[in-house]
């Protein structure tokens, strides 16, 4: 697309990149809602020379922010010679090592806990309750924080000024606080007022979440018939089908894992 647009002016090509951010949005592609979104992955796709699907791979838009997804952080970095050692990943705790034979030839060692993340607000909402996210994907949540720090410790310009959709999604969230985790319903020392009723999933609480199980979420939705077109995405569902997913959430995950995981045992016979 850049050598395309490489004989361009500047008021050209400026315009032209907002007629592409345009359709963008039109498409509802790439996670692109309006024309302003667009308009950022069509001037990612021309500053960094590539293409709306390497993009895709690439980036995600959380919240009108551009992210990097931790995969990909993650092969640009074992693409220029860096090494991850995973100690552990589980549900309340991942501990890896990050080495680089010119920045960490010995390596430094990363952890992270769910009490940390608790204790420092990042993954409870206002009421100081568990996100959903951090709810149904601990240990996946984890490792995206662990690889978005060892990434811009060693090799910062990977993700120069760029973070993860994880870090992107608590932008702006309520100040920190400390939980007890081994009695998560106790009542605090000091007055609190009363809780509100527990409002319904969000949607970029669901969208984090389709977007982690993306490829298994389509193929789920072409089975039962909610994509008709081989091209369309979760993103092309109606209102009220989001609606719908988002009551049931872990239900639907899990209905997608294990149709996918039939399809693999089919071809494995």
């Amino acid at each position: 697309m850049a050598n395309e647009l490489a004989h361009l002016n500047d008021t050209q090509l400026m315009q032209n990149l907002q007629t592409l951010g345009t359709e963008f949005a039109k498409s509802g592609i790439l996670g692109v809602s309006n024309p302003s979104q667009g308009l950022i992955v069509a001037l990612t796709c021309y500053t960094e020379h590539i293409s709306p699907i390497e993009f895709a791979r690439t980036y995600h838009i959380v919240n009108g922010r551009l992210s990097m997804r931790a995969d990909a952080m993650q092969a640009q970095f074992l693409r220029q010679g860096g090494r991850i050692h995973w100690i552990t990943s589980t549900n309340e705790k991942c501990e890896a090592v990050f080495s680089h034979p010119e920045y960490a030839p010995e390596g430094v060692t990363l952890g992270l806990t769910i009490e940390e993340m608790v204790n420092s607000g990042v993954a409870v909402d206002g009421r100081g309750q568990l996100k959903q996210t951090w709810k149904s994907f601990p240990r996946q949540m984890l490792r995206a924080r662990i690889v978005s720090e060892g990434c811009r410790m060693l090799t910062p310009g990977i993700v120069a000024g760029i973070y993860t959709p994880e870090e992107v999604s608590e932008f702006g969230n309520t100040p920190a606080r400390t939980l007890d985790l081994s009695k998560p319903k106790e009542v605090p020392v000091q007055a609190l007022p009363e809780p509100e009723p527990e409002p319904e999933p969000t949607a970029p609480d669901m969208e984090e979440v389709l977007l982690e199980h993306e490829e298994t979420v389509n193929l789920y939705l072409r089975h039962i018939g909610w994509l008709s077109k081989e091209d369309s995405t979760w993103r092309n569902l109606s209102t009220g089908q989001k609606k719908k997913i988002a009551t049931k959430l872990d239900s639907f995950i899990t209905k997608a894992k294990q149709y996918v995981m039939s399809l693999e045992q089919e071809e494995e016979n």
